[in-house]
């Protein structure tokens, strides 16, 4: 089953710091509780934004489990009904335990009388740019996460369900604490199951800035969009740079994302995209002909200072002499149990933009360069 449910509203791939956005002062709205038995079924909906690729949805089952001879320490688990889902941006699952008659509730039914905290608050990021605070007795700047979409008529929140993140002006003497009920806990715990499929950060070799008439190799830090670290996981694990494949287990079940290629386009007339594999291998110091087969690489026939008249697509007002490259990412999403992993969709693509500066010669304000 697909929709167009949209996983993380309000996130740009490019970089964890488009997340937010900086309001002043938090909404009733955002800082209030909703009641489910109030009869609304789509709470805060209208938020959201829109990610790489539409969400796709497929419903599973989870058999009971229990302690064996061969492992006595595993623990015991009921049966439960679980929906997978996965888009450009990220993967997750949510499940709710089956009762005898193997039919779930829905949250209005299980929480009619409980209210819902939808919005939570936590520091900043470290080295975070946080706006001046001229009056700090009066308030501080904290990052406001929303829950978005819930219809409370489904028993997991639904397939339109996300999360928005904004940096708000918070007065002092707010109560910012985490409160605790059953529908509260339970809708929040579903967002620690959802993953972020790792970020290419790209990087150019054998020169950070690529020089015209050289070839130009192009390798990339993998990284969690939400704490900016290197995802180093499964045939990429202990890489310094980590790889684009991301892997997470939640309530038995086991999903993973491998990327299949990944293309750069510098969307110039007479500069020809390139598609390479997804690890883009490159031997530091080793000339062109000796590279590895599936190196990543363009040669630039001019530099990038007059990309606006050559570009294929607008480039943004605050990209300056610089080649706004889209990068393209296919993703491969399975889920399941080790050894009897399904095929979730038929593939998902992440886009993103990333400014390349191109130059002639090398420049007294550039670093030391590189040529063959």
């Amino acid at each position: 089953m697909t929709s167009n449910r949209r996983f993380l509203p309000k996130i740009a791939l490019a970089s964890f710091l488009a997340v937010v956005t900086v309001s002043a002062r938090p909404s009733a709205a955002h800082a209030g509780w909703i009641d489910p038995s109030s009869g609304d079924s789509n709470a805060g909906a209208g938020t959201a934004g829109q990610v790489s690729s539409g969400t796709v949805t497929e419903q599973t089952y989870v058999p009971a489990s229990a302690p064996t001879p061969s492992n006595p320490t595993a623990p015991a688990s009921p049966p439960m009904a679980c929906s997978v889902y996965a888009n450009g941006s990220g993967m997750g699952s949510y499940c709710v335990t089956l009762g005898a008659s193997g039919v779930s509730k829905t949250l209005r039914e299980r929480f009619g009388r409980e209210s819902l905290q939808r919005c939570r608050y936590s520091e900043p990021p470290a080295g975070y740019p946080v706006p001046f605070n001229a009056n700090p007795g009066e308030g501080r700047y904290l990052l406001m996460s929303c829950l978005e979409n819930i219809d409370f008529d489904t028993y997991d929140g639904g397939t339109d369900r996300g999360l928005s993140l904004s940096l708000v002006w918070v007065p002092s003497g707010t109560d910012t604490s985490d409160h605790h009920n059953p529908i509260t806990d339970f809708l929040w715990d579903q967002v620690h199951a959802d993953a972020q499929l790792p970020v290419p950060v790209m990087r150019t070799e054998p020169n950070r800035t690529p020089i015209v008439g050289y070839p130009t190799y192009f390798t990339f830090a993998w990284l969690d969009p939400g704490t900016k670290r290197v995802v180093a996981q499964g045939p990429y694990a202990g890489k310094a740079m980590g790889g684009p494949f991301k892997q997470i287990r939640t309530n038995g079940l086991v999903m993973r994302a491998q990327a299949t290629r990944i293309t750069v386009d510098p969307n110039q007339r007479g500069i020809k995209s390139v598609t390479c594999e997804p690890g883009t291998p490159y031997v530091e110091g080793a000339a062109p002909a000796n590279q590895p087969k599936g190196a990543c690489s363009i040669t630039f026939p001019r530099s990038s200072a007059s990309a606006r008249k050559y570009a294929t697509e607008p480039i943004p007002d605050n990209v300056k002499d610089a080649f706004n490259v889209s990068v393209t990412v296919e993703w491969k999403v399975t889920y399941g149990h080790p050894g009897e992993m399904h095929a979730l969709g038929d593939g998902f693509t992440m886009r993103l933009h990333q400014v390349l500066p191109v130059q002639e010669v090398q420049t007294p304000n550039q670093p030391p360069q590189v040529i063959y």
